[in-house]
């Protein structure tokens, strides 16, 4: 039985699943092919998918985040460092994505503005 709202963008993002599970040979011989198998293929697929929208959202969340100027731990003067790579699990795998670092040099430590947000 078919949802009774499925938005169309949540019709086009199937869609493209579907497409890439049989093109990309994540479902090799779907006329063959049994529940567990197709479940499993998409399961797959979708938390790469999920990883990849987490990591978007983490990105944006970091940016619109208040840079930490003062250090939390001494309250002396931070400086700002490049932005860093960062993965965190999360319950469909592995995060990666990019964010601000201000640094504490009498702490040595470094600290990342979205870390309050992220409860890390």
């Amino acid at each position: 039985m078919e949802p009774a709202s499925v938005s169309p963008t949540a019709q086009e993002i199937a869609d493209l699943v579907v497409k890439r599970l049989i093109e990309g040979g994540g479902i090799k011989d779907l006329a063959n092919a049994n529940l567990l198998t197709i479940e499993e293929q998409t399961i797959e697929e979708v938390d790469r998918v999920t990883q990849l929208v987490i990591g978007e959202l983490l990105v944006k969340q970091s940016q619109g985040a208040e840079p930490v100027t003062n250090c939390p731990k001494c309250g002396k003067e931070m400086t700002t460092k490049k932005p860093q790579h960062r993965s965190l699990q999360s319950r469909r795998g592995d995060v990666k994505f990019k964010t601000d670092v201000s640094h504490c040099e009498a702490c040595r430590l470094d600290f990342f503005p979205s870390d309050e947000n992220l409860a890390v």
